[in-house]
């Protein structure tokens, strides 16, 4: 039964349509058939954009609305990892530093210009740490899948100093200027802007830009025990947390700062912990890294940032760690990590012209790209930011699936942006919101989905069995403004209707067929 019919004098009208699905192809061309699901689903005033390509022949087999601008919410991510492949290449690699700089190297800068103290000559050892924009480092997901933790992470560049002799360092000097440091978009969410979806973007990250906050009950009525991970015992926090009846814990972080607050009961302890972003990446990793050296009996006399034009010294790499592109498009898509998305935008626009990156030429890459490949269809676009938290962007269904095509079309880039994409019939994450459709689907399904308040989206590709090969579709279902009684069970359902007829579009291989029949 349909649960986005929320009519229940159209279910039996439905349930016949559904019968009709089911039918050979030829009963109703696709475009027909989907425009009856949309229909039937009566989604009112719900702006509607689908566009569904054959890509073994190229032609655009069903279409709503194809060329209407539409919030894309997370399908925002397929245009960001597209662009990024294609703008800084498959084997780029981020590329985060740590460089020791002794006093007597401040006398090659005797010369040049010095526009703050980070630059200024040091009466000992400088560390530097030379951002490249890195999302991933000391991402827990990605430890987690090498049996590792924050703190093995943070042990690495622990290591690397004390392996260099140090005992005091004069500065830590946190060089983030590969991107700018505007950390918050203008349009993203005011009021959730504490949640790890709305996680800062810094030239240098780290922890996803988040901190997990767990408490622990002690004795009724007495204050509760709080840990944070990673352990921060810089951060000035407020502890109003007391031991009660009930479980409701509640974290606040101060606007522009890392002022936080626990607050609420806690009946018993947490497993599951609650996360608050961090203000101020870049100076953030530098203050916990100066935490961990100091506890290591190294000594950080001070933590400088360095002015835009100001010049430092090269000095010499001790310890760096790197990620590559595939990992960071893989995190970004599987997972939707926003934090992961934005890095990628900011540093094509530092691709691009060599300023730090912003989301203004981050803007202006991914434009670009879409002028490449997509020509004058891509003039009705609105790009503001790469992961589709920003109301402001808007994309058609039609160059959602011209990107898909295009990016299915390049034998260099496609296998590692396919693999960015989630596979239905592999991977866990995502069992719930496609847990009935995997039971029924014959083919592989690589979708990305989206949601912001007000819009459900999904695209990707359906590769469905046809005879003795396959056969591969590209869709985009864009869904905005839609409003009670419509609910994202509706359209998700509707959403998953419009699959499975793709799904069964293919026609089974010939031993598969004669399988079919002996079982009967």
């Amino acid at each position: 039964m349909f649960k986005g019919v929320y009519h229940s004098g159209r279910l039996a009208a439905l349930f016949a349509l559904g019968l009709l699905i089911s039918a050979p192809a030829q009963a109703a061309d696709l475009q027909s058939q989907v425009r009856a699901l949309v229909n039937a689903a009566d989604l009112r005033q719900t702006d509607i954009g689908i566009c569904i390509v054959d890509l073994n022949t190229g032609k655009r087999v069903a279409q709503i609305n194809p060329d209407d601008p539409l919030m894309p919410a997370s399908n925002m991510k397929v245009v960001t990892t597209a662009a990024a492949l294609k703008t800084l290449g498959p084997d780029f690699v981020f590329r985060t530093e740590m460089r020791l700089v002794q006093p007597e190297d401040w006398k090659a800068q005797a010369n040049r210009p010095l526009a703050g103290t980070a630059s200024a000559p040091a009466s000992g050892p400088v560390l530097i740490i030379h951002g490249d924009g890195d999302p991933a480092l000391g991402d827990p997901d990605l430890l987690r899948l090498h049996n590792l933790d924050v703190e093995d992470q943070l042990n690495g560049f622990v290591k690397a100093a004390k392996s260099a002799g140090l005992q005091r360092v004069a500065r830590l000097v946190v060089d983030d200027r590969v991107f700018d440091r505007d950390f918050v978009h203008p349009s993203w969410p005011q009021g959730q802007l504490s949640a790890w979806y709305c996680a800062q973007v810094g030239g240098v990250n780290f922890y996803d830009n988040c901190i997990d906050v767990y408490a622990e009950p002690t004795t009724r009525g007495q204050g509760a025990k709080v840990r944070l991970i990673p352990s921060a015992p810089f951060l000035p926090t407020t502890n109003r947390v007391v031991t009660g009846n009930n479980d409701r814990f509640i974290v606040n972080r101060k606007t522009d700062t890392n002022e936080i607050t626990f607050s609420g009961q806690v009946k018993t302890r947490r497993t599951q912990a609650t996360t608050v972003t961090i203000h101020d990446p870049p100076i953030f990793f530098a203050q916990i890294l100066a935490d961990r050296l100091g506890q290591a009996g190294i000594k950080v006399d001070a933590i400088a940032r360095p002015d835009a034009e100001e010049s430092l010294p090269a000095g010499r790499a001790i310890y760096a760690v790197e990620t590559t592109l595939p990992l960071v498009l893989q995190r970004c898509n599987k997972d939707s990590q926003n934090l992961f998305a934005e890095s990628l935008f900011k540093r094509m626009g530092r691709a691009l012209t060599g300023a730090p990156g912003s989301w203004d030429n981050g803007a202006a890459a991914v434009r670009r790209f879409l002028s490449e490949e997509l020509q004058t269809q891509s003039a009705s676009v609105s790009i503001a930011d790469g992961s589709g938290m920003s109301r402001d962007n808007r994309v058609t269904a039609g160059v959602m699936v011209g990107l898909l095509a295009a990016m299915r079309k390049d034998a260099r880039l496609w296998p590692i942006f396919r693999d960015s994409l989630s596979i239905n019939d592999v991977e866990d994450n995502l069992k719930h919101r496609f847990k009935d459709l995997k039971r029924q689907l014959t083919g592989r399904l690589y979708p990305k989905t989206g949601y912001i308040a007000g819009v459900v989206t999904i695209s990707g590709y359906i590769v469905v069995p046809d005879g003795t090969g396959e056969r591969t579709f590209a869709f985009s279902l864009l869904f905005n403004n839609f409003r009670a009684p419509i609910t994202i069970g509706h359209i998700q359902d509707l959403q998953d209707r419009i699959i499975l007829l793709l799904d069964q579009q293919g026609t089974p291989a010939p031993e598969a067929a004669v399988d079919a029949q002996k079982k009967r």
